[in-house]
């Protein structure tokens, strides 16, 4: 699962679309399973943070 979001977005609203995304975030906005990437992106018109989450174990092979 993959998810782009505005560098500047609330906390609140940043927990609100992980998990309309279906990503499991704790308050803090740790993943409660699996494994959360989270990238900053610095382009020329906007910034950008894109989270990355696996529902296994990083190097799980799927079964």
């Amino acid at each position: 699962m993959t998810l782009k979001l505005p560098f500047d977005i609330g906390a609140s609203a940043e927990l609100t679309a992980l998990r309309a995304a279906g990503i499991p975030v704790d308050a803090l906005g740790n993943a409660e399973r699996g494994f959360l990437f989270v990238r900053s992106t610095n382009g020329r018109r906007s910034q950008t943070n894109i989270f990355r989450w696996f529902a296994g174990e990083v190097g799980q092979v799927p079964g």
